[in-house]
Order: C-alpha cells, then structure tokens, then sequence
C-alpha cells in the first residue's frame, strides 16, 4: 500500500472529527455551555440519515430497524438524509436546552452527558428502532456505485474533475496565503499560472482569495475533464495536481520555518532523528520485553533533555513548539520516504526505488488496481493508475468541511458571534445591553448539534455500518481534546487539533503493528489511558490551545 492510501484515510477521519468539533467550539469554545453529551446528536445523525438511505426493512436478513426509505425517489437519497439528519439534531439540541441551559456549567456538563448515555442504551435496547446492540448495515455510502470509473465517459470524467476542483481550489488557496506571507517574485508567478491569471488582475467579486481559489478549480477540473475525455489522460491529470500539491505543502513548511536561526533547525532535526532512534528496538529487536524497555528508555532521555534543554536555555525556550513541529516533520519525511526505499535499494533495484518514489509522490491516484489504466514508464516499468472512491469520498468531506467552516467563520465574526463570547466571558454585561441570554445560549445548541448531526452522517458514510458504540462517551472527550489542543474558541485551531490528534492516532496504529497479534489490541487500548495524560498535559501548560483564542471584535450592541 502506498503512503498515500493511508494520508486519505487519515484525512477522512480529520474532516469528520473537524466539523464535530467545531459543533463543539460553537457551544463551548464561543459560548462558554460545557457539553459532555455532544456525541448524543453525533449518533442521532449517523443512525439517521443510513435509515433514510438503507433499504425497507427485510426480516429474513436478520435486521430489523423501524423504516428504510432507500427506494423512495429524491428522499432515500445521502443528500435528503444528510439534510434531515442536520435538522432534527439541531431540533434536537433545541429541544434539550429548554430545560437544562439555565443549569450552572458543571451540572449542565453532567446532565447532557445522562442525555446523550440515554440515547446511546435506547438504540442499544430497542430491538425494533436500529437492529439494536447488533450492527446496522447494508447501505453504501453515495455514488460508490460509479466506482471504479471508467475516465472515458462522461460520469468517470465529471467524478474525475469534482476531485480535481477540490483539491485545486484548496492549493490555490494556501498558495496565496503564502504569497500574501512572503512576496517574492517566483511565488508570485507560480500563483499566476496555477490561478490562470486571476489572482493578479481579479476585481470585484473575484478579488476575494476564495473566489480565486473557487474560480481556479473549477478551470482546473474543467481542462481535467477535457484531457480524460478526449485521451484518457489520467496519470498526466494525476501528475499535476499531486505535484502541485506537494509544492503548496512544501512552500508552507519553507515559510513557517523560515525565521529559525540554524541551530535551532538542527535542534528540531535532531529531535526527530532521537525519536526515530527511540524508536529502533521495536523492529530491530526480537525479545518484546527488551524492545519495550529499550523504546521507553529511549523515549524517557529523549524527553527528559527536551525538558531540559527548554528549562536551560531561554532560546531554546523561545522556540520549543517549533522544534517539535520541525521534528515531527523530519521524522515523518524520513518514516515515509526513505524508509521504504531502503528495501530495493539494499538489493539494488533502481526500477523498485523509482516505483516507490513515485507511487508516493504521485498521492492523487491509485496505483496497482486491476481496474485501472496500465502505462509503461521508463526505468520504473509497468503502473496501473485509477481514482479510487476513497479519494472521491474526500474530496466530498473537504468540500463539505470547507462550506460547513466559511459559514461558521461568518457566524462567529457576526454580531450574533459577538453575543455568544460576550455571554461567555460576562452574561451579565449582554443582560444589560438588552439581549437575552437564554435565547443565545438555545441557538448556540441547536447550531452545535446540528454540526455533530452533520458529522454523525459523515460518520455512517465512511464507516459503512453502525452500532450503539458510535454514541461512546470517549467520543465527545476526543472532541473536547481536539478544541483545547487546538484552541478554545479557535476554528483555525480546532482544525489542527484535529489533524494532530489523528496523527497520533495514525503513528500508534503504525507502531502497535510491531508487538505480537495477542497484545496488539492491548497497546491500542492503551491509547486512551496516554490521551488521557495529554488531556490533563494541554489543560496545565496550555489552555488556551496551540493558536490560543480567536481575536474577534468584542462589541455586542450591534444588532
């Protein structure tokens, strides 16, 4: 499997964490109401929105479940579910606040959390609503069906160019992010070609960034469609876009290290290299015992000179979060890519370099499916290419994520986002101005819990089967994990806690495949018990999160 088989699946559990989170900033990172319940409406719109999409009911397949509209035109359809699903969780979170919004925050907390456990055992014990304590499956997320694609036809091209819109769209972006940061001039022409001449003369409505960014995509996925549909193109369609997408991601990482001076550079390579290092026994060594001990050991003395390192001198201090970002960087670019060459170039296959290195570089396909379209490359030999559905189904949570988070952006910058901070920081200041509280403190449930509701139905698409354990408690403190690491109040931060907290995820995965199958399942579990220390870590040393608090405007007598 190539590297970026497992970036998309990483990528997908990030875009549906992401809008659940940020669900949860809007109550409590915005309005200051502590929700312990939030995975109730998560599991009320994933079990939702699959009954709207599932079949009608067959009792001969040992399922039972209280509807399925899946052969009603318009309705039985992922975007009516979806849509419904959002609704009703927001009703929903309405509904609960009536009662329980006016309780003092740490009972509020408590209560919502009896609410969402409620949820959880109704769908566990009623046989007739869900298939109850058994899984609930036999639907398909949408247009999975389409796949694998044929690029000649007209449906295989427009699937095609949906992925290359938003994948292009989202570059174009960061690139002139980047631009605006650092002005120089090949940044400048770089933009100015992947823009297609609008970003350097757009006015009016196209002289906003995301309107460029928007505009350019959909060029992009239009000449795409053209280039599939006249010669099947793929693999040339495919190249681009992923090559322009590594220069995006590598000019970013370029800039946001650019201001370090060379000694702390090498600090941060040198803490990814003693990671790598702690890591060694696992593989290299065949006594469990010893390659555990040996990793601990490891890891302890390479945390306990961070420590001091940072407690010593004041540079280093100044520049602690950055070396752990720059060696996380280091140690993924040397886990990711060099790694895997290792193998072929010990036996000195060059063809097997090659293909490694280009299956990696080229993450916007598919390598090696029977399905796909065979082509001969020098050196590097045969490949078979495609665009899978997993990529698809990406490219459908981003543009979802990215819609779901310009509207909130505009929510919380607005005059209602003001009420809901200044009801966070002084509810009585907002009661002497004239706004009610109580009805702010409602809305902001309802458009929280419709997010979760959103995120549940993201949730049964990618999962493709449900149980009661979606509804799981832990689920919220994920979330609330994701908000503080992030930022409180953040959106920008609750994304990146977000991609951190499943970076981790995705790294221990990786390592528990190194211990025998019989305790595998007991390092995973394990993972909780480390969340949990770096929950109680983030809380002391930084809670106002990585990017800390948005600064917004602070007035609330606008209206």
């Amino acid at each position: 499997m190539a590297v970026s088989d497992v970036v998309v699946s990483f990528a997908l559990l990030v875009a549906i964490y992401g809008v659940l989170s940020l669900g949860l900033n809007v109550k409590f990172g915005h309005t200051g109401l502590l929700d312990f319940g939030h995975v109730g409406f998560f599991l009320i719109g994933a079990y939702t929105s699959a009954l709207f999409v599932l079949p009608p009911d067959d009792p001969a397949d040992f399922t039972n479940y209280v509807i399925g509209l899946g052969d009603v035109p318009l309705v039985g359809t992922w975007a009516f579910g979806i849509i419904v699903a959002t609704i009703l969780t927001g009703v929903i979170g309405g509904l609960v606040a009536l009662p329980t919004i006016r309780l003092r925050e740490d009972y509020l907390a408590i209560t919502l959390l009896g609410i969402s456990v409620i949820f959880q055992r109704v769908v566990q014990s009623e046989s007739w609503l869900a298939n109850g304590p058994d899984a609930l499956r036999g639907y398909s997320p949408p247009f999975q069906g389409l796949f694998p694609i044929d690029p000649g036809t007209v449906v295989g091209a427009v699937a095609f160019a949906l992925v290359v819109f938003v994948v292009w769209a989202v570059a174009t972006a960061a690139l002139s992010v980047q631009r605006e940061n650092d002005s120089r001039l090949p940044l400048d022409r770089i933009y100015a070609v992947t823009s297609f001449g609008l970003g350097t003369r757009a006015t009016g409505v196209l002289g906003s960034r995301f309107a460029v960014a928007g505009v350019s995509g959909l060029i992009a996925a239009v000449i795409s469609a053209g280039l599939l549909l006249a010669a099947s193109l793929v693999l040339v369609v495919g190249v681009l876009v992923s090559v322009y997408g590594w220069l995006v991601v590598l000019v970013a990482i370029g800039q946001h290290y650019a201001g370090l001076e060379r000694r702390e550079l090498a600090l941060g390579v040198g803490f990814g290299t003693g990671l790598l290092v702690a890591l060694l026994p696992l593989p290299l060594t065949d006594r469990l015992s010893v390659s555990i001990i040996g990793t601990l050991a490891l890891l302890g003395a390479l945390v306990y000179a961070y420590y001091h390192a940072i407690t010593s001198y004041e540079w280093v201090a100044d520049v602690k979060l950055a070396v752990i970002g720059l060696g996380a960087v280091w140690f993924v670019g040397i886990w990711y890519v060099l790694l895997p060459i290792l193998g072929p170039l010990g036996s000195g296959d060059v063809s097997g370099v090659l293909g490694t290195l280009f299956r990696n570089a080229v993450w916007f396909l598919q390598f090696g499916s029977s399905a796909g379209i065979g082509y001969s490359i020098a050196v590097i030999g045969d490949v078979t290419v495609q665009l899978d559905y997993s990529r698809f189904q990406l490219a459908l949570f981003l543009l979802s994520l990215g819609a779901l988070y310009a509207i909130l952006e505009a929510a919380v910058q607005s005059p209602f986002g003001r009420v809901l901070r200044a009801i966070r920081n002084d509810e009585a200041v907002v009661k002497s101005l004239g706004k009610d509280p109580f009805v702010y403190k409602v809305q902001s449930m309802v458009i929280g819990s419709a997010l979760g509701g959103f995120a549940g139905a993201m949730w049964a698409m990618y999962s493709q089967g449900l149980t009661f354990r979606t509804g799981a408690p832990e689920t919220t403190f994920i979330a609330l994990l994701i908000v503080f690491v992030g930022g409180v109040g953040n959106n920008k931060g609750v994304l990146l806690g977000a991609v951190l907290y499943w970076a981790f995820q995705q790294a221990t995965t990786q390592l528990a495949g190194f211990f025998p199958p019989a305790l595998r399942v007991n390092v995973l579990a394990f993972r909780l018990v480390v969340v949990g220390v770096l929950f109680l870590i983030v809380l002391y040393y930084m809670p106002d999160g990585l990017l800390g608090r948005e600064e917004y405007s602070s007035g609330v007598g606008e209206s």
